[in-house]
């Protein structure tokens, strides 16, 4: 993961399209919302930094959607952001969160 950046220099730290993830913040200290992208990490950043109150980023790219899911996953659990109500559910219908007692997973979870 590299950061903290302030969002006014994105564009010189997030150039390529590639899929990741990513932890904004509005005092460069903790996170307050974390999103990721499967096809195009870069884009989705700037969607948020046009409009939102966010300052600065954390990233990460990676090399697959699916992998840009997990971490964006992991990051919610690791950083519990104020600004997320769940964790995605980008990774499909047979997913599961493979954090032991996960509420926050497992009401988000599909009736069977």
């Amino acid at each position: 993961m590299s950061g903290p950046f302030s969002l006014r220099y994105l564009h010189l730290f997030v150039r390529e399209k590639s899929p990741g993830a990513f932890i904004l913040s509005r005092n460069g200290r903790s996170a307050d919302f974390v999103g990721g992208s499967g096809g195009d990490v870069a884009a989705e950043l700037r969607r948020y930094a046009d409009r939102s109150g966010y300052r600065y980023f954390w990233f990460a790219l990676a090399s697959s959607a699916d992998e840009a899911a997990r971490l964006e996953h992991s990051w919610h659990h690791r950083y519990r952001p104020t600004d997320n109500a769940a964790p995605s559910r980008s990774q499909g219908a047979d997913w599961h969160c493979t954090i032991e007692g996960c509420a926050a997973c497992a009401l988000a979870q599909p009736m069977r």
